[in-house]
Protein backbone atom coordinates (compact mmCIF):
# COMPACT_ATOMS: atom_id res chain seq x y z
CA UNK A 1 0.00 0.00 0.00
CA UNK A 2 1.14 3.24 -0.45
CA UNK A 3 2.65 5.29 2.37
CA UNK A 4 -0.90 7.79 2.29
CA UNK A 5 -2.91 4.71 3.44
CA UNK A 6 -1.09 3.82 6.06
CA UNK A 7 -3.31 5.59 8.62
CA UNK A 8 -5.96 4.20 7.48
CA UNK A 9 -5.08 0.57 6.99
CA UNK A 10 -6.38 -0.48 10.02
CA UNK A 11 -9.15 1.05 10.34
CA UNK A 12 -10.12 -1.06 6.51
CA UNK A 13 -9.63 -4.21 8.37
CA UNK A 14 -11.17 -3.47 11.58
CA UNK A 15 -15.10 -4.28 10.75
CA UNK A 16 -14.15 -7.65 10.32
CA UNK A 17 -11.54 -8.38 12.23
CA UNK A 18 -13.02 -10.13 15.90
CA UNK A 19 -11.97 -8.23 19.18
CA UNK A 20 -12.41 -9.00 22.55
CA UNK A 21 -13.29 -12.32 24.45
CA UNK A 22 -11.70 -15.35 23.22
CA UNK A 23 -9.90 -13.37 20.36
CA UNK A 24 -6.56 -12.36 20.93
CA UNK A 25 -5.84 -8.37 20.64
CA UNK A 26 -2.13 -8.30 20.20
CA UNK A 27 -1.81 -4.64 21.69
CA UNK A 28 1.47 -5.71 22.26
CA UNK A 29 2.71 -5.45 18.81
CA UNK A 30 3.18 -3.03 16.00
CA UNK A 31 -0.10 -3.72 14.11
CA UNK A 32 1.19 -1.99 10.61
CA UNK A 33 4.60 -2.03 9.86
CA UNK A 34 7.17 -1.49 6.76
CA UNK A 35 9.51 -4.42 5.58
CA UNK A 36 12.83 -2.50 7.22
CA UNK A 37 10.89 -3.19 10.90
CA UNK A 38 10.73 -6.80 10.08
CA UNK A 39 13.39 -9.40 11.88
CA UNK A 40 15.52 -10.82 9.02
CA UNK A 41 14.98 -14.17 11.06
CA UNK A 42 11.74 -14.26 10.07
CA UNK A 43 11.85 -17.11 7.08
CA UNK A 44 9.80 -15.37 4.38
CA UNK A 45 11.55 -12.31 5.06
CA UNK A 46 14.45 -13.40 4.16
CA UNK A 47 13.28 -14.24 0.41
CA UNK A 48 11.06 -11.34 0.01
CA UNK A 49 11.25 -9.45 -2.83
CA UNK A 50 9.46 -5.94 -3.01
CA UNK A 51 10.08 -4.97 -6.07
CA UNK A 52 10.98 -1.65 -5.45
CA UNK A 53 7.92 -1.06 -3.86
CA UNK A 54 7.23 0.36 -0.22
CA UNK A 55 5.19 -2.37 1.10
CA UNK A 56 3.17 -1.89 4.48
CA UNK A 57 2.70 -5.10 6.77
CA UNK A 58 -0.30 -5.34 8.67
CA UNK A 59 -0.71 -7.90 11.41
CA UNK A 60 -3.71 -9.43 11.96
CA UNK A 61 -4.74 -12.26 14.32
CA UNK A 62 -5.36 -15.73 12.97
CA UNK A 63 -9.01 -15.87 13.63
CA UNK A 64 -12.27 -16.75 12.36
CA UNK A 65 -11.72 -15.01 9.58
CA UNK A 66 -10.68 -16.42 6.04
CA UNK A 67 -8.15 -14.71 4.34
CA UNK A 68 -10.35 -14.31 1.54
CA UNK A 69 -12.31 -12.01 3.31
CA UNK A 70 -9.46 -9.89 4.74
CA UNK A 71 -7.98 -9.95 0.98
CA UNK A 72 -11.48 -8.51 -0.24
CA UNK A 73 -11.65 -6.24 2.12
CA UNK A 74 -7.76 -4.33 1.33
CA UNK A 75 -8.33 -5.13 -2.71
CA UNK A 76 -10.25 -1.92 -3.18
CA UNK A 77 -7.53 -0.17 -1.64
CA UNK A 78 -4.93 -1.12 -3.40
CA UNK A 79 -3.73 -0.63 -6.84
CA UNK A 80 -0.76 -3.05 -7.29
CA UNK A 81 -1.22 -6.09 -9.00
CA UNK A 82 -0.26 -9.61 -7.04
CA UNK A 83 -0.95 -7.34 -3.73
CA UNK A 84 -2.43 -7.59 -0.93
CA UNK A 85 -0.75 -11.33 0.10
CA UNK A 86 -0.54 -13.27 3.12
CA UNK A 87 2.52 -14.45 5.02
CA UNK A 88 2.16 -16.63 8.18
CA UNK A 89 4.06 -15.19 11.10
CA UNK A 90 4.37 -17.13 14.50
CA UNK A 91 4.52 -14.15 17.22
CA UNK A 92 4.11 -14.75 21.51
CA UNK A 93 0.28 -14.78 22.58
CA UNK A 94 0.75 -12.30 25.82
CA UNK A 95 2.94 -8.83 25.98
CA UNK A 96 6.85 -8.80 27.05
CA UNK A 97 7.19 -8.30 31.08
CA UNK A 98 10.18 -6.33 30.68
CA UNK A 99 11.38 -3.98 27.64
CA UNK A 100 14.47 -5.83 27.21
CA UNK A 101 11.73 -8.88 25.94
CA UNK A 102 9.97 -6.91 23.88
CA UNK A 103 13.43 -5.99 22.01
CA UNK A 104 14.01 -9.36 21.89
CA UNK A 105 11.28 -10.26 20.19
CA UNK A 106 11.16 -7.63 18.34
CA UNK A 107 14.59 -9.36 16.95
CA UNK A 108 12.96 -12.51 16.29
CA UNK A 109 9.28 -11.86 16.11
CA UNK A 110 7.49 -8.91 15.11
CA UNK A 111 8.11 -5.15 15.87
CA UNK A 112 6.81 -5.52 19.88
CA UNK A 113 6.08 -3.14 22.37
CA UNK A 114 6.94 -2.95 26.45
CA UNK A 115 4.17 -0.60 27.80
CA UNK A 116 4.69 -1.51 32.23
CA UNK A 117 0.91 0.21 32.32
CA UNK A 118 -0.79 -2.48 30.13
CA UNK A 119 0.47 -5.21 32.51
CA UNK A 120 -2.76 -5.36 34.26
CA UNK A 121 -5.25 -5.90 31.14
CA UNK A 122 -4.24 -9.31 30.20
CA UNK A 123 -5.77 -12.30 30.55
CA UNK A 124 -4.17 -13.52 33.58
CA UNK A 125 -1.53 -11.85 36.19
CA UNK A 126 1.78 -11.54 35.10
CA UNK A 127 3.82 -14.82 36.26
CA UNK A 128 6.66 -12.46 38.18
CA UNK A 129 3.66 -10.36 39.52
CA UNK A 130 1.26 -13.47 40.84
CA UNK A 131 5.02 -14.61 42.79
CA UNK A 132 6.39 -11.32 44.14
CA UNK A 133 2.86 -10.81 45.81
CA UNK A 134 2.63 -14.75 46.69
CA UNK A 135 5.93 -13.97 48.59
CA UNK A 136 4.06 -11.01 50.21
CA UNK A 137 1.15 -12.96 51.35
CA UNK A 138 2.96 -16.31 52.71
CA UNK A 139 3.83 -14.40 56.02
CA UNK A 140 1.88 -15.18 59.03
CA UNK A 141 -0.41 -11.99 59.19
CA UNK A 142 -2.05 -14.06 56.66
CA UNK A 143 -3.46 -16.81 58.65
CA UNK A 144 -4.11 -14.30 61.36
CA UNK A 145 -6.57 -12.22 59.12
CA UNK A 146 -8.04 -15.38 58.13
CA UNK A 147 -8.59 -16.20 61.85
CA UNK A 148 -10.07 -12.96 62.54
CA UNK A 149 -12.43 -13.59 59.28
CA UNK A 150 -13.14 -16.62 61.39
CA UNK A 151 -14.13 -14.92 64.33
CA UNK A 152 -16.43 -13.14 62.21
CA UNK A 153 -18.00 -15.58 60.60
CA UNK A 154 -18.47 -17.40 63.94
CA UNK A 155 -20.04 -14.62 65.85
CA UNK A 156 -22.76 -13.50 63.01
CA UNK A 157 -24.16 -17.04 62.93
CA UNK A 158 -24.25 -17.69 66.83
CA UNK A 159 -26.05 -14.49 67.10
CA UNK A 160 -28.51 -15.49 64.32
CA UNK A 161 -27.53 -12.57 62.20
CA UNK A 162 -26.86 -14.29 58.79
CA UNK A 163 -24.80 -16.93 57.42
CA UNK A 164 -21.29 -18.06 58.47
CA UNK A 165 -19.41 -15.86 56.97
CA UNK A 166 -16.78 -13.63 57.61
CA UNK A 167 -14.57 -10.80 55.99
CA UNK A 168 -11.40 -8.44 57.13
CA UNK A 169 -10.21 -5.50 55.35
CA UNK A 170 -6.78 -4.80 55.45
CA UNK A 171 -4.27 -2.00 55.01
CA UNK A 172 -1.01 -3.78 53.63
CA UNK A 173 1.33 -1.10 54.39
CA UNK A 174 0.96 -0.67 57.46
CA UNK A 175 -0.77 -4.07 58.26
CA UNK A 176 -4.03 -2.49 60.20
CA UNK A 177 -7.25 -4.06 60.26
CA UNK A 178 -9.64 -1.58 58.78
CA UNK A 179 -12.78 -3.58 59.12
CA UNK A 180 -14.40 -6.65 60.09
CA UNK A 181 -17.70 -7.69 58.78
CA UNK A 182 -19.80 -10.81 58.90
CA UNK A 183 -22.88 -11.78 57.21
CA UNK A 184 -25.85 -10.27 58.53
CA UNK A 185 -28.55 -11.17 55.17
CA UNK A 186 -30.96 -12.46 58.71
CA UNK A 187 -30.75 -8.84 60.80
CA UNK A 188 -33.13 -6.55 61.40
CA UNK A 189 -34.05 -3.59 64.40
CA UNK A 190 -37.05 -5.29 63.95
CA UNK A 191 -37.27 -8.41 66.08
CA UNK A 192 -40.15 -9.80 64.19
CA UNK A 193 -38.56 -9.27 60.99
CA UNK A 194 -35.40 -10.65 62.28
CA UNK A 195 -36.93 -14.09 63.36
CA UNK A 196 -38.99 -14.20 60.19
CA UNK A 197 -35.79 -14.22 58.04
CA UNK A 198 -34.10 -16.65 60.32
CA UNK A 199 -37.27 -19.17 60.32
CA UNK A 200 -37.22 -18.96 56.34
CA UNK A 201 -33.25 -18.89 55.85
CA UNK A 202 -34.10 -15.78 53.52
CA UNK A 203 -31.27 -15.20 51.10
CA UNK A 204 -31.59 -12.38 49.96
CA UNK A 205 -30.38 -8.56 50.65
CA UNK A 206 -26.90 -8.96 48.89
CA UNK A 207 -26.00 -5.62 50.78
CA UNK A 208 -26.03 -7.53 54.32
CA UNK A 209 -23.47 -9.88 53.06
CA UNK A 210 -19.90 -9.98 54.54
CA UNK A 211 -18.13 -8.26 51.34
CA UNK A 212 -20.68 -5.17 51.22
CA UNK A 213 -20.61 -4.92 54.90
CA UNK A 214 -17.31 -4.71 54.92
CA UNK A 215 -16.76 -2.46 52.09
CA UNK A 216 -19.80 -0.22 53.82
CA UNK A 217 -17.56 -0.01 57.05
CA UNK A 218 -14.72 1.66 55.47
CA UNK A 219 -17.16 4.13 53.54
CA UNK A 220 -18.46 5.01 56.70
CA UNK A 221 -15.29 5.58 58.51
CA UNK A 222 -14.33 7.40 55.73
CA UNK A 223 -17.13 9.87 55.84
CA UNK A 224 -16.73 10.06 59.79
CA UNK A 225 -13.04 10.48 59.00
CA UNK A 226 -13.82 13.80 56.48
CA UNK A 227 -16.06 15.43 58.07
CA UNK A 228 -13.72 15.15 61.45
CA UNK A 229 -11.27 16.56 59.55
CA UNK A 230 -13.40 19.71 58.09
CA UNK A 231 -14.13 18.02 55.00
CA UNK A 232 -18.33 17.32 53.63
CA UNK A 233 -19.51 19.92 56.05
CA UNK A 234 -22.20 21.16 53.48
CA UNK A 235 -23.22 17.70 53.39
CA UNK A 236 -23.19 16.97 57.02
CA UNK A 237 -27.00 17.44 57.52
CA UNK A 238 -28.01 14.98 54.37
CA UNK A 239 -25.20 12.73 54.73
CA UNK A 240 -26.28 9.48 56.26
CA UNK A 241 -24.09 6.47 57.43
CA UNK A 242 -25.00 3.17 55.62
CA UNK A 243 -26.91 0.87 57.70
CA UNK A 244 -25.42 -2.22 56.68
CA UNK A 245 -21.81 -0.91 57.70
CA UNK A 246 -23.27 -0.66 61.42
CA UNK A 247 -21.30 -3.04 63.93
CA UNK A 248 -23.35 -5.86 65.33
CA UNK A 249 -20.77 -7.89 66.88
CA UNK A 250 -18.32 -7.86 69.15
CA UNK A 251 -15.76 -8.31 66.98
CA UNK A 252 -17.05 -5.97 64.36
CA UNK A 253 -17.27 -3.03 67.37
CA UNK A 254 -14.06 -3.35 67.93
CA UNK A 255 -12.69 -2.24 64.52
CA UNK A 256 -15.31 -0.07 64.00
CA UNK A 257 -13.80 3.25 64.55
CA UNK A 258 -10.56 4.74 64.49
CA UNK A 259 -11.22 6.03 68.18
CA UNK A 260 -9.52 5.10 70.54
CA UNK A 261 -7.38 2.08 68.82
CA UNK A 262 -7.54 0.57 65.39
CA UNK A 263 -4.91 -2.84 66.25
CA UNK A 264 -1.90 -4.24 64.61
CA UNK A 265 -2.06 -7.83 64.18
CA UNK A 266 1.43 -8.10 63.19
CA UNK A 267 2.81 -7.50 66.71
CA UNK A 268 1.24 -10.79 67.93
CA UNK A 269 -2.11 -12.54 68.15
CA UNK A 270 -3.07 -9.99 70.86
CA UNK A 271 -6.72 -9.37 69.18
CA UNK A 272 -6.93 -12.72 66.99
CA UNK A 273 -7.98 -14.12 70.09
CA UNK A 274 -9.18 -17.80 70.00
CA UNK A 275 -12.28 -17.03 72.40
CA UNK A 276 -15.08 -14.36 72.58
CA UNK A 277 -13.51 -12.11 75.22
CA UNK A 278 -10.91 -9.10 73.71
CA UNK A 279 -7.52 -8.66 74.41
CA UNK A 280 -6.84 -5.41 76.47
CA UNK A 281 -2.76 -5.56 75.45
CA UNK A 282 -3.16 -5.37 71.81
CA UNK A 283 -0.69 -3.38 70.49
CA UNK A 284 -2.06 -0.38 69.32
CA UNK A 285 -2.06 1.90 65.76
CA UNK A 286 -4.12 4.41 64.04
CA UNK A 287 -5.04 4.12 60.20
CA UNK A 288 -3.96 6.89 58.62
CA UNK A 289 -6.20 9.01 56.52
CA UNK A 290 -7.13 7.59 53.11
CA UNK A 291 -6.49 8.97 49.78
CA UNK A 292 -9.51 10.77 48.20
CA UNK A 293 -9.45 7.80 45.47
CA UNK A 294 -11.52 4.93 45.40
CA UNK A 295 -12.78 3.97 48.45
CA UNK A 296 -10.25 0.54 48.60
CA UNK A 297 -7.47 1.32 46.63
CA UNK A 298 -4.96 -0.31 47.69
CA UNK A 299 -6.24 -2.49 50.15
CA UNK A 300 -6.91 -6.11 50.91
CA UNK A 301 -9.66 -8.56 51.78
CA UNK A 302 -9.53 -11.92 53.44
CA UNK A 303 -12.58 -13.97 53.25
CA UNK A 304 -13.83 -17.14 54.65
CA UNK A 305 -15.79 -17.85 51.38
CA UNK A 306 -15.72 -17.26 47.75
CA UNK A 307 -17.61 -13.95 47.23
CA UNK A 308 -20.93 -14.25 45.27
CA UNK A 309 -21.28 -12.55 41.87
CA UNK A 310 -22.49 -9.51 43.41
CA UNK A 311 -20.45 -8.67 45.88
CA UNK A 312 -17.31 -10.04 43.47
CA UNK A 313 -18.23 -6.70 41.61
CA UNK A 314 -18.34 -5.03 44.62
CA UNK A 315 -15.19 -5.77 45.69
CA UNK A 316 -13.57 -5.04 41.71
CA UNK A 317 -15.30 -1.95 41.71
CA UNK A 318 -13.79 -0.40 45.00
CA UNK A 319 -10.68 -1.25 44.23
CA UNK A 320 -9.23 -4.21 46.35
CA UNK A 321 -5.76 -4.84 45.73
CA UNK A 322 -5.87 -8.72 46.86
CA UNK A 323 -8.23 -10.78 47.69
CA UNK A 324 -7.85 -14.11 49.45
CA UNK A 325 -10.50 -16.56 50.34
CA UNK A 326 -10.41 -19.80 51.58
CA UNK A 327 -13.51 -21.78 50.75
CA UNK A 328 -14.70 -22.31 46.97
CA UNK A 329 -18.21 -21.39 46.41
CA UNK A 330 -18.99 -23.56 43.25
CA UNK A 331 -22.75 -22.94 41.24
CA UNK A 332 -22.57 -19.29 43.20
CA UNK A 333 -18.93 -17.99 43.43
CA UNK A 334 -17.66 -15.17 41.42
CA UNK A 335 -13.84 -15.14 41.13
CA UNK A 336 -12.69 -18.97 40.18
CA UNK A 337 -12.47 -19.48 36.24
CA UNK A 338 -12.76 -23.25 36.07
CA UNK A 339 -15.47 -24.74 33.79
CA UNK A 340 -17.17 -27.71 34.29
CA UNK A 341 -19.86 -29.19 36.97
CA UNK A 342 -21.95 -26.56 38.61
CA UNK A 343 -18.97 -24.01 38.14
CA UNK A 344 -20.09 -20.55 36.66
CA UNK A 345 -16.38 -20.04 35.66
CA UNK A 346 -16.83 -16.36 35.38
CA UNK A 347 -13.28 -15.80 36.89
CA UNK A 348 -14.46 -12.25 37.72
CA UNK A 349 -10.78 -10.77 39.32
CA UNK A 350 -9.52 -11.13 36.31
CA UNK A 351 -11.02 -10.59 33.01
CA UNK A 352 -10.08 -8.59 30.03
CA UNK A 353 -13.68 -6.67 29.63
CA UNK A 354 -13.49 -5.45 33.83
CA UNK A 355 -11.71 -2.07 33.78
CA UNK A 356 -9.85 -3.65 37.50
CA UNK A 357 -8.36 -6.37 38.29
CA UNK A 358 -7.94 -8.22 42.04
CA UNK A 359 -4.82 -10.38 42.62
CA UNK A 360 -7.06 -13.20 43.93
CA UNK A 361 -5.94 -16.47 45.90
CA UNK A 362 -6.67 -19.25 48.01
CA UNK A 363 -5.88 -20.03 51.32
CA UNK A 364 -5.23 -23.72 51.25
CA UNK A 365 -4.81 -24.42 54.74
CA UNK A 366 -7.95 -22.39 55.65
CA UNK A 367 -9.90 -24.21 53.25
CA UNK A 368 -8.58 -27.87 54.53
CA UNK A 369 -10.15 -27.00 58.20
CA UNK A 370 -13.13 -25.03 56.50
CA UNK A 371 -16.73 -25.99 58.99
CA UNK A 372 -14.71 -26.55 61.70
CA UNK A 373 -16.95 -26.22 65.18
CA UNK A 374 -19.35 -25.13 63.03
CA UNK A 375 -17.86 -21.53 63.04
CA UNK A 376 -18.58 -21.27 59.09
CA UNK A 377 -20.94 -22.28 57.10
CA UNK A 378 -20.21 -24.99 54.15
CA UNK A 379 -23.69 -25.35 52.35
CA UNK A 380 -24.18 -23.95 49.19
CA UNK A 381 -25.59 -20.67 49.21
CA UNK A 382 -24.50 -17.11 47.69
CA UNK A 383 -21.75 -15.41 49.98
Amino acid sequence: MDEPELTRVTSIVKPIIPSGGKHPSFSHFRRVCTLSHLPVDLTWRRDYDARGLQTVFLLVPNTIVPWEDIKATLMPHIDVEGLPRCFDAVVPRHAPLTAEQAALWTERYWPSIYNPAAQVIQDAPPLHHLRRMRTVLEVPATDKYMELAKMAAHESKEYGHGRGVGAVVVEPETATVVAVAGDARWWSDDPRTHQGLIAIKGEGRPEYHAVMRAVAMVANKELRRRIKAGGHLKFKDTCSETPSGRALTPIESQYEDDEPVLRDLTAGLGNVTLENNVSDTASEKRSSPRSEGYLCSGLDIYLTHEPCVCCAMAMIHSRFRVCVFARKMPGSGGLCSEPGGNRLGYGLFWRRELNWRVMTFQHRQAAAVEGEEGRTDTGIFHA
